[in-house]
């Protein structure tokens, strides 16, 4: 498949920094303006907007990612990892060092492994609690160059049986949180799902491909039925976080209709598109550490 710069995907890159940005600064903000605390109640309670727009993050991820590995062989992959390194680790780098120069909490051996992006694999503290998407990003380009080496990367029945099968781990993982109530991380497996199935949904939406219609609607399908299962065994207990399983059906519902709506519209703007392919880094690294900082009452 021949590679292109879309523009409704740069736009909707845009759109997911802007409205992760955009739910963090209502979170911020309404600690100190009444005028925002009825919003925050509302979008803590019935409608994770943060969730809404990682979720679309990581279905353009799936979408364009997997197609940047150009060429054949070891080449190929050498070129992947480059690009994806010089994408992610300069801005990221800024990001870290300002979250702990302005937390304060952290010492330089967390400050180390941070700036690796590799922590979470090592049980370290995130410094700004955002990374943990970069957990299951690293993870999908691991997955994503294993499938290249496979030779099963353009395999359209391949990529969907494994969009299926994370969302059947993502089933037996909230089983197993429901019975046992340990915080198991469902969002790894339904994170790398949403992106595998957008891998081969690719080739309906610029191809018109019957079989990526056919093996695109049974995801579906299989989606709308156990995304709610899956949240209601896996997000009816609170941990802690304002869990409700009403609230991630919702989100995970949303997030995917947003994504298709997008792919079948087409629609683009100038200014998304500059910040999907320019500031999107920018914007969804350092934005919290900024928050945060202006947020404050010192």
């Amino acid at each position: 498949m021949r590679q292109e710069r879309l523009g409704y995907l740069d736009s909707a890159r845009g759109l997911a920094a802007i409205g992760v940005l955009f739910a963090h600064a209502i979170a911020s903000f309404s600690e100190t303006n009444l005028e925002l605390v009825a919003i925050a109640n509302f979008t803590e309670s019935y409608l994770d907007l943060g969730k809404i727009f990682l979720i679309l993050f990581f279905l353009t991820s799936g979408f364009v990612i997997p197609y940047s590995i150009k060429g054949e062989g070891r080449s190929a992959l050498k070129s992947f990892g480059i690009s994806r390194f010089f994408r992610l680790y300069p801005v990221y780098w800024v990001s870290a060092i300002l979250g702990f120069i302005l937390y304060g909490t952290f010492n330089y051996q967390e400050l180390l492994m941070n700036l690796t992006m590799l922590q979470q694999f090592f049980g370290v503290k995130n410094i700004i609690g955002l990374y943990w998407t970069l957990q299951l990003e690293l993870i999908f380009y691991f997955l994503i160059a294993l499938t290249f080496i496979f030779n099963r990367l353009y395999s359209k029945r391949f990529l969907f049986q494994t969009s299926v099968f994370f969302l059947l781990i993502a089933l037996a993982m909230a089983v197993a949180r429901n019975i046992l109530l340990v915080k198991l991380p469902l969002a790894l497996p339904l994170s790398l799902s949403i992106m595998y199935f957008s891998s081969y949904y690719r080739y309906y939406v610029l191809e018109k491909d019957t079989e990526a219609k056919k093996l695109s609607n049974y995801y579906f399908f299989i989606y709308f039925i156990t995304i709610p299962t899956i949240s209601y065994l896996g997000y009816n207990y609170d941990f802690g976080f304002h869990e409700t399983w009403e609230k991630y059906t919702l989100s995970y519902f949303i997030g995917l209709l947003l994504f298709v709506a997008i792919c079948k519209l087409k629609r683009s703007s100038q200014a998304m598109e500059y910040s999907g392919k320019i500031s999107y880094p920018s914007t969804f690294f350092i934005h919290w550490p900024l928050l945060s900082f202006s947020s404050s009452p010192f």
